[in-house]
């Protein structure tokens, strides 16, 4: 997948959170670079007040790939619900990618697509 279709994949998908009417504001940044690379940094303000953070490396020299990532959901005050990232730990985990929950345990997880994730976060305002 090019680089330009993976970063409109995400766009599209946080896109959803505004038609569904959930969004009270949305700022959304890329930043092309060279080598087939990309930077994604975005903040969402939703209307139960919580707060979805984006922050994305990406290479797409041969395949799209995350080179640092992470996608955090939390309330207004700042209380995690969850969290992905790749971020290495210490202790090391025993895994790369994985998923912080809003009770403290982390679990192993791979990166979700953009769709993914956004379902996931239209699922709790249920």
């Amino acid at each position: 997948m090019p680089l330009y279709e993976y970063i409109d994949q995400f766009q599209k998908a946080l896109e959803r959170l505004l038609d569904f009417g959930l969004t009270e504001s949305f700022d959304f940044k890329q930043e092309i670079r060279p080598g087939k690379q990309a930077a994604i940094n975005a903040e969402v303000f939703l209307i139960n007040e919580t707060i979805l953070y984006i922050r994305a490396y990406i290479t797409a020299k041969y395949k799209i790939s995350l080179l640092s990532y992470a996608f955090q959901y939390q309330n207004k005050n700042g209380k995690l619900i969850f969290r992905y990232d790749n971020a290495t730990h210490k202790p090391p985990l025993g895994f790369k990618e994985h998923k912080h929950l809003g009770n403290g345990e982390i679990i192993e997880a791979s990166s979700p697509e953009p769709k993914h994730l956004i379902d996931e976060i239209i699922e709790s305002f249920c």
